[in-house]
């Protein structure tokens, strides 16, 4: 008689885990608010107070909001002086705005390996690759886990170069107790609606430099200069990168939440890293001691088929969905391997057919996710998943691959 779920025995839940965005009444009083305002765009003043309140809760000392993540990226490269010809080193494991807000600027992505089993740039190779064109290092903070913020700063001073920190996935994320996004030149985060911080779209800008933030805003606001501007037209072109009234009054309504929330799944990321770590097959990816604090925009892990007597991961997650957990992965192509990569949209010359980055490539074939809304689960619900991977192991047997 079979046990496991996949083959006819009883799953080890059947309920769902929470679903995001998180709903409240005040955000619904947020929206009448703009609306009775009748100031749904410029002028209003939701965008300004979102951006003041969001870099004080990241540490930084100016925030711009955009329209987008991807915006973000775009805007902070230009402010740093990224055009073409220029050279932006970066991860090849992250989502392909990363790399496109580079191709916009008609700079050339340059891809360094992940660190082994950690998901992040491995900052040891950084310097490997740095060249008279290299003009930023644009890191990535996967899952909110930061990257080691000590070594790219170290890097970029010696080197005088721009660091734009990528936090699309990092809202809340501390490293030594202070927020990422306020490491770097640029901090970029992302407000689309599978963020922890979201409002269907949008994004921000955060700098502690004066000058680079009055850049930033002419940038995202056709050129304008921000109001009392001490740098004068900094910018004589900029594109129309706005945020909405609408967007800003909802962040400013979830952002009052976002603290007990980023805790919280900072709290069951824990949980889970102490348990996974007893069930052979699972590798932890364990937070760098020096990040006080996991963004937590979902839960990674690694999988060794060889402890699951060699099933694929695939075959591990048909069956550990089957047990009523939706556990999925991130991203299972390097992006110098990106089909958009070959359409040279942008006229750069672009071939990375001789790239290879044996440390993601791994990663690609044997990361394990779970989405961030699960994290904001019961101790319950972190209890099932354990006992269903657990279940999996023990039952193994019963598995074959197709």
């Amino acid at each position: 008689m079979s046990i496991l779920a996949i083959n006819g025995g009883e799953p080890i839940r059947t309920k769902p885990y929470p679903t995001c965005p998180t709903l409240d009444p005040a955000d619904i009083e947020a929206f009448e608010s703009i609306y009775n305002s009748k100031r749904w765009g410029v002028s209003g003043s939701k965008v300004p107070e979102f951006a003041k309140q969001f870099a004080e809760f990241q540490g930084a000392n100016y925030g711009v909001c955009v329209n987008s993540g991807t915006t973000a990226l775009y805007v902070a490269l230009k402010a740093a002086g990224v055009g073409p010809d220029d050279e932006v080193i970066t991860t090849p494991y992250t989502f392909q705005a990363t790399i496109v807000a580079i191709l916009m600027t008609h700079a050339k992505p340059v891809f360094v390996d992940t660190a082994p089993d950690s998901f992040l740039i491995d900052v040891s190779k950084i310097e490997d690759v740095i060249t008279d064109k290299t003009k930023a290092i644009l890191p990535v903070h996967i899952a909110g886990y930061p990257a080691d913020l000590d070594a790219l700063v170290d890097i970029v001073e010696r080197h005088n170069i721009k660091l734009i920190e990528d936090c699309a996935q990092a809202h809340g994320a501390e490293w030594r107790g202070k927020g990422v996004g306020s490491w770097g030149h640029f901090g970029c985060f992302s407000f689309q609606t599978s963020k922890n911080l979201c409002a269907g779209e949008g994004g921000i800008v955060l700098t502690n430099d004066r000058e680079l933030y009055e850049r930033v805003y002419a940038l995202h606001n056709c050129g304008r200069t921000p109001p009392e501007a001490k740098f004068g037209n900094v910018e004589s072109f900029g594109g129309n990168f706005r945020m909405t009234e609408w967007q800003a009054a909802l962040l400013l309504s979830r952002l009052t939440r976002l603290e007990d929330e980023t805790n919280y799944r900072h709290m069951n990321m824990r949980w889970l890293d102490g348990w996974f770590g007893e069930i052979p097959g699972i590798k932890v990816t364990r937070l760098d001691p020096r990040a006080t604090r996991c963004g937590s925009h979902g839960y990674k892990a690694i999988f060794d088929s060889e402890e699951f007597d060699g099933i694929s991961r695939k075959t591990f997650l048909d069956a550990i969905r089957a047990e009523g957990i939706p556990m999925g992965y991130w991203y299972t192509t390097p992006m110098y391997r990106a089909s958009f990569l070959k359409s040279n949209l942008f006229g750069q010359n672009l071939d990375y057919s001789n790239v290879h980055c044996p440390e993601t490539e791994k990663i690609c074939q044997t990361g394990l996710a779970l989405s961030q809304n699960i994290l904001l689960g019961t101790e319950e619900d972190m209890e099932d998943i354990i006992k269903a991977t657990a279940k999996i192991r023990r039952n193994v047997g019963e598995l074959m691959d197709e």
